[in-house]
């Protein structure tokens, strides 16, 4: 600013501050790193100073405090007495005691009564006076650090005790006093260490003596619970309210017994009584710096007494220096997310301190000495014990000393609780500047210096970091920590694949507040396990679905700590469980309201993810026997139900159960539930009526499965078609029973009535199945039950060529076996494949397949039918049936039920080129696979896919496609499939076209 430039700003300030003045502010602002605003500032502030005498005395001061925050302006603007004050203060130089402190706040707050937003108003006045003398001291006359801290300690245990008297006795007013009389205000954190910074939080706990009852008051009495409760929030709210003056201090009461979760206050008895049985090691490490704040003391050194054996260990063993590993990992964890933050970062404040910890902590139960609550005088004491070296504790304190004055002044500039370095060169230069270095890079080379050094002292202490055990993705501990700001914690979740980060915040929050969950990690940042746990979430496919129902299951079962030390050594089980909760939100859904299923995550080996049919069947028959009464029987057919989908579904979306394997699994489960409730069925019928019998003897019944139940293709949740045949004549009668007889045909259909309503009742662990019953005999218009007679006469008379179609999928499945072999060779397969196919059948067939396409598929550019859509599940089968009609009867062996098993028996049998089967089978199973994690996901089928948007990228990653847009790739193969699958049908069934 020279020459004109600087003649035209003095000019304004000239006119009111007098040349010789402007000039001088002129010269000040011209060393600045931005003139203007420091020009600007004079201006504003300087003009209510009475003598130019005085104004030129503050030039170069107040120019440096100006250059250091922006808050200081508004501050000073606010209250322009403050300069006057500041002037004439004797304190500036010298540093002022706890006593000093106490006797001003308690005076700014006398006389103020019950009048609450007068208190407010006075401790606010008061704290921004010292904090402003306190900012002239650093960088003024550049008091020395830990004389500010201790300083901004004492002013804030002096606000603390002047705010909470006049509290106290306005509910004593009100309520009356305690019988029991005993409350104090305990400080942790660097309040307790009393090395406090200039925009920190202060971690307080409060503590009352005894359970009892007040005296009484104007507005009746209270427990003491209730008293000190109020007492506690009120005094949090009168020191952390923002109030037009500002606040007093941020309070941070995640520190107290049980975090978050915990009481605001609690008794003696019950705060010895947690630490005794549940302290954890962060806490041992956090209750090193404890020290009385106000109150009642004599109750805060009876806890203090307490807790020593607690804090201090006289023995030294293994168990103690892994918990202290552990709580180096954590800070390891934090320091790789927060590289520019001059606290949590590699080689920053939390690093020193420790490293002073963990030794105090490790032999400080034999060495007295070492019980010391500040920083800089731990390390000395470590020094005279011969633990560190005298080098070492001279660079550690070096470096503590720097960091914190730099950390004082990134927070000088707003009063923002922050520690990380500027990003921008102006911000770089202001704080370059303030701290008295020619430009940033002469500060970050200083900077690099200590931080090199603190980082090799921590990297060696208690052994080998944990740095090489993590994943390389720095957003996971940030998304973690609770002591990083919510947006930087939200764009961190966003990074890491979140779509909604918000809510993901939200869940971790709920996490953190789950006792001994690896995400209630205390002070020392993110655990190793939560990060790891953390990183197999977003490695799912839907990790927002994982994460929330991770979430739910934690928060769910009885005992987390012990679920995630189950986890926690078994990784494998750990990734299986995420991935289900990030595949599949029907089984997640069941799995957290049966948290006892954890154990089928571990089970290896092909006899659990391949059960044999008769396997099935065994367990449970054996299950449901445990039971007398036919409701706890069909409960307990569902919960065996509801555990064998979770199995199959399980091996499934981990990839150890191939598609075609699952449908056989999910079939031969369907069976044998299908055969015990028609067991159980039958045992009332019995009861009630007798027995069908006839001359021959007694009359039985079968079961015969359809569609994809009798091809062995369920997948999860399928429909059960099933058609009902019984032996012998419908006329006779039973044997007779509590309710007397009934025609065999009415005891048939009662029999299979109570069998569909077992199966399709819903109970609380749902329903079995539900049961189509439309391929019977003449559909919805026939009986429900026919008997073998009838059943012949209906297939040769009247059956039309879908119906012979659908009779290829026929097999037995429930009931007696011995009924339908001899319907399947006596009736059956003559029908079905030893009759000629009448004239026009591939174009009959085909004709029904167009009208699937048309009335069903209804498929466009943004919506796609896997079933029954082009290239699609039905034409593949289509295909086949038509094939094996065709053939079937010079060729048994494609007699079989099975899709694919049939496309086999073409191929040998050459009635099907290898190349054209392997199109079909391929496309058979890409269908099935899609179809199988639709309803997987959702719990009920999805007719049309997703094709654009988040919910196509989801499926294709369930489907184990990979990359930033896997939904692209998905479409790109289903359309190739199709179009393949489409080509091999027209040559079968259009061949023709």
């Amino acid at each position: 600013m020279a020459g004109r430039d600087q003649t035209q700003k003095i000019d304004p300030l000239a006119a009111r501050l007098g040349e010789a003045t402007a000039r001088r502010i002129a010269d000040r602002a011209e060393r600045t790193f931005d003139a203007e605003a420091v020009v600007a500032a004079f201006d504003r502030i300087a003009r209510p100073l009475s003598s130019t005498e005085r104004r030129e005395r503050l030039i170069e001061p107040l120019g440096a405090l100006l250059e250091a925050s922006d808050f200081l302006p508004r501050l000073i603007a606010a209250r322009p007495g403050l300069l006057a004050w500041l002037d004439g203060s004797r304190t500036l130089e010298r540093e002022k005691s706890l006593e000093h402190f106490a006797r001003e706040a308690r005076a700014a707050v006398r006389r103020v009564g019950t009048d609450r937003r007068e208190l407010y108003r006075r401790l606010r006045r008061y704290k921004y006076r010292e904090l402003f003398r306190l900012m002239a001291r650093d960088v003024v006359v550049r008091a020395p650090v830990d004389a500010l801290g201790r300083e901004m300690s004492h002013l804030a245990t002096a606000i603390i005790r002047a705010a909470l008297g006049p509290l106290e006795q306005n509910l004593i007013e009100r309520y009356g006093a305690p019988e029991t009389p005993g409350f104090c205000v305990l400080g942790l954190g660097k309040l307790g260490g009393e090395d406090l910074n200039f925009s920190s939080d202060i971690d307080l706990v409060y503590l009352y003596r005894a359970e009892g009852q007040t005296t009484g008051g104007t507005e009746g009495t209270l427990p003491n619970v209730q008293f000190y409760t109020k007492l506690a929030e009120t005094l949090t709210k009168a020191l952390s309210a923002t109030e037009p003056e500002g606040f007093c201090f941020r309070v941070d009461l995640n520190l107290r017994p049980h975090g978050r979760s915990g009481a605001i206050a609690l008794s003696l008895a019950a705060t010895t009584s947690y630490y005794e049985t549940l302290g954890r090691p962060w806490e041992r490490a956090a209750l090193l710096k404890v020290r009385p704040i106000a109150g009642d003391e004599l109750l805060a050194r009876e806890l203090l007494e307490s807790l020593f054996p607690f804090i201090w260990r006289r023995t030294l063993d293994l168990g103690v220096v892994n918990e202290l590993r552990d709580l180096k990992a954590q800070i390891d964890l934090r320091g790789k997310a927060s590289a520019d933050d001059v606290k949590l970062g590699p080689g920053g404040i939390r690093e020193i301190e420790f490293f002073a910890n963990a030794l105090q902590l490790l032999h400080g139960g034999k060495r007295p000495s070492l019980r010391e609550r500040h920083t800089v005088r731990s390390l000395r004491k470590l020094e005279a014990e011969g633990l560190i070296s005298l080098s070492d504790a001279d660079s550690l304190e070096e470096a503590y000393l720097f960091l914190r004055r730099v950390e004082n002044r990134l927070q000088m500039v707003e009063e923002r609780q922050t520690h990380q370095l500027p990003g921008s060169r102006r911000e770089r230069s202001r704080l370059a500047h303030s701290l008295g270095y020619r430009d940033w890079a002469a500060f970050e080379s200083e900077l690099a210096r200590h931080r090199s050094f603190v980082q090799e002292a921590f990297s060696k202490l208690l052994g080998r970091t944990v740095r090489e055990e993590l994943p390389d993705e720095p957003n996971l501990a940030l998304a973690l920590d609770p002591d990083v700001g919510e947006e930087e914690r939200l764009r961190a979740l966003d990074a890491l694949g979140f779509s909604l980060p918000d809510r993901a915040l939200h869940l971790l929050e709920r996490l953190s507040r789950v006792r001994d969950s690896s995400f209630d990690s205390g002070t020392a940042g993110p655990s190793l396990q939560s990060v790891k746990l953390l990183s197999e979430v977003v490695r799912t496919p839907d990790p927002d679905q994982a994460l929330l129902h991770f979430s739910e299951f934690i928060g769910h079962v009885p005992a987390p700590a012990s679920y995630l030390g189950f986890l926690n050594q078994a990784p494998q089980a750990q990734r299986r469980l995420l991935n289900l909760f990030g595949q599949s939100d029907f089984l997640s859904r069941y799995f957290i309201g049966h948290p006892e299923l954890l154990d089928l995550l571990v089970q290896t080996g092909s006899a659990e993810i391949h059960k044999e049919p008769g396997r099935i069947r065994q367990e449970l028959s054996m299950r449901v026997s445990r039971y007398a009464q036919p409701e706890d029987r069909l409960s307990a057919m569902r919960r065996f139900k509801n555990e064998e989908v979770l199995r199959i579904g399980l091996n499934d979306i981990s990839g150890d159960l191939p598609p075609e394997q699952a449908s056989i699994q999910l079939t031969s489960l369907a069976e044998a539930l299908l055969d015990e409730a028609l067991f159980l069925a039958g045992e009332e019928l019995r009861a009630r009526y007798g027995e069908p019998r006839s001359a021959s003897g007694a009359e039985t019944l079968a079961v015969i499965g359809m569609g994809k139940l009798g091809g062995q293709e369920l997948g999860y949740r399928s429909d059960l078609d099933l058609i009902f045949v019984y032996s012998g004549a419908g006329d006779a009668e039973t044997t007779g029973g509590s309710r007397g007889r009934l025609s065999h045909h009415e005891y048939f259909t009662k029999w299979v009535q109570r069998l569909l309503h077992f199966m399709q009742m819903n109970l609380r662990e749902g329903h079995l199945y539900t049961v189509d019953a439309r391929l019977r005999p003449s559909g919805n218009k026939g009986t429900l039950v026919v008997s073998q007679q009838a059943f012949r006469e209906h297939q040769e008379r009247r059956a039309q060529l879908w119906e012979r179609q659908a009779l290829i999928k026929a097999r037995g499945v429930a009931g007696d076996s011995s009924l339908f072999e001899r319907l399947r060779v006596e009736l059956i397969e003559p029908l079905v494949y030893e009759r000629p196919l009448p004239p026009g059948a591939a174009a009959e067939i085909d004709r029904l397949r167009g009208r699937m396409e048309r009335e069903l598929a209804r498929e466009d550019e943004a919506q796609l039918n896997p079933k029954t859509g082009h290239g699609g599940l039905v034409d593949v089968e289509f295909t086949t049936q038509y094939l094996q009609l065709l053939h079937g009867g010079k060729s048994p062996s494609v007699r079989v039920p099975n899709t694919l098993q049939a496309l086999a028996a073409l191929v040998f049998e050459r009635k099907l080129s290898r190349a054209d089967a392997e199109v079909m089978r391929q496309g058979y199973l890409f269908h099935r696979r899609v179809k199988n994690r639709l309803r997987l996901v959702h719990g009920f089928s999805l007719e049309h896919l997703p094709t654009s948007g988040r919910p196509l990228a989801l499926l294709a990653r369930r489907l184990g496609y990979l990359g930033t847009d896997p939904g692209p790739q998905f479409l790109s193969d289903y359309r190739r499939y199709t179009d393949r699958v489409r080509e091999v049908y027209a040559r079968v069934l259009q061949p023709s076209g």
